[in-house]
């Protein structure tokens, strides 16, 4: 037996070499490349920089047009710095893209500084894409602009009514505050009113049963005041919604 043991050999086996992950990243479709990308670049500008200088594929994929109208613009200044020629660069690629946000920036800026269609178009085009600080600036223009258009207030209803449901009217409202104090202090002090306050929606303020809570009147501290599902008139919630709309003056 110990002849036997002594002559037996244990089974040699051959390690096999792992795929490097350039080789594996190099196997997937260039759609599925981009994908990733963008959605990288959906939540940071920087994670963007970062993935980029990983290899050379993601390089290649953070140039697709696609990514361009994905990316985050959070890190980037609400009035453009136009003395950097490539954030200028990189920012009019977005719009050409319909990056939403950069439809957005512009359309706002747009309105309060010059009062024109081009900036309305511009915030229906991001509105219509889902963001939501478009759908409020421009959900709120229809309505108190748009008095003898029935359909064009019944559009603004619908962004609002949208944000109402989200649960994010308050805290949209005041990122919308944000860049308009921006826009203000760079244009001192001065912007274009698209608000006519003297007609309010509701048109029975002394029988309309008007908008009410468990307990007195609204004060909308956070978004958990503005219940959507009570019994009230959504014409003076609006209304209302004007108190806080100082900037649109």
């Amino acid at each position: 037996m110990r002849n036997i043991n002594k002559n037996m050999q244990r089974p040699i086996f051959k390690k096999k070499n792992k795929p490097s992950s350039s080789s594996t990243i190099k196997s997937l479709p260039k759609e599925l490349l981009v994908e990733i990308v963008a959605s990288v670049a959906s939540h940071s500008i920087i994670d963007l920089h970062n993935v980029k200088k990983s290899c050379k594929d993601f390089l290649e994929a953070a140039e697709d047009n696609y990514v361009y109208r994905r990316v985050s613009l959070d890190k980037f200044s609400f009035i453009p710095r136009f003395s950097n020629d490539k954030e200028l660069s990189f920012l009019k690629r977005c719009k050409e893209n319909q990056n939403t946000e950069s439809l957005y920036r512009e359309g706002l800026r747009e309105c309060l500084w010059n009062g024109n269609a081009e900036g309305l178009r511009l915030l229906d085009m991001a509105a219509k894409e889902g963001h939501k600080e478009a759908k409020y600036v421009y959900g709120i223009i229809l309505l108190y602009s748009s008095r003898q258009d029935e359909k064009l207030i019944e559009l603004g209803l619908r962004h609002l009514r949208f944000l109402r449901e989200s649960k994010c009217v308050v805290r949209t409202r005041k990122k919308v505050e944000e860049f308009v104090r921006i826009i203000m202090w760079k244009n001192n002090g001065m912007i274009i009113s698209w608000v006519n306050r003297k007609l309010p929606l509701c048109p029975f303020k002394n029988t309309c049963k008007g908008w009410r809570v468990k307990k007195g009147r609204w004060t909308l501290h956070d978004d958990d005041d503005d219940d959507i599902f009570i019994d009230s008139c959504e014409y003076c919630r609006w209304d209302y919604e004007l108190k806080f709309l100082a900037f649109m003056d």
